[in-house]
């Protein structure tokens, strides 16, 4: 499988480049182009709170089950890459994020790192590693999320 993704961008894998730009515009059909058909998404975090957290597999599951939740409780406010690194069929993206969540309007600014694992021109895994608490606190409003009693 090919796909139309370009060079340009902040990493060295035209996959990933394609995939960020695509993101950025969230355009979910542009995103699902540049998955493999099986794909494996982890994202940490209980997705009974945050409904896009957990593990998905395969194109529709991201559809519906990531992309479609993200997309729909937040507002993009800033994303900015820090540093990228690829290697062996791995491309690891440092960077931070500004949110506004619709449910509770709190703004979140945190610091990431996505990995993505490519083959053949298509993203086949992908995880996420952030501060998923503190994005918990933010999504829901509930400063005492997680706290014990």
């Amino acid at each position: 499988m090919t796909s139309d993704a370009t060079v340009e961008g902040p990493t060295t894998d035209p996959t990933v480049n394609a995939y960020l730009a695509a993101f950025a515009d969230r355009d979910v059909d542009r995103l699902l182009e540049l998955v493999a058909e099986e794909a494996a998404w982890s994202v940490p975090g209980d997705p009974e709170i945050v409904p896009w957290a957990g593990t998905h597999h395969g194109r529709e599951t991201l559809r519906y089950g990531y992309f479609g939740p993200l997309f729909e409780a937040t507002q993009l406010l800033a994303f900015d890459i820090l540093h990228t690194h690829a290697s062996a069929g791995a491309v690891f993206v440092n960077g931070r994020f500004t949110y506004r969540f619709r449910p509770s309007a709190e703004v979140l600014e945190d610091e990431f790192v996505m990995r993505f694992t490519v083959a053949d021109g298509r993203i086949t895994s992908y995880r996420i590693y952030e501060d998923s608490l503190t994005l918990a606190r933010a999504y829901t409003g509930d400063p005492t999320l997680g706290l014990l009693p």
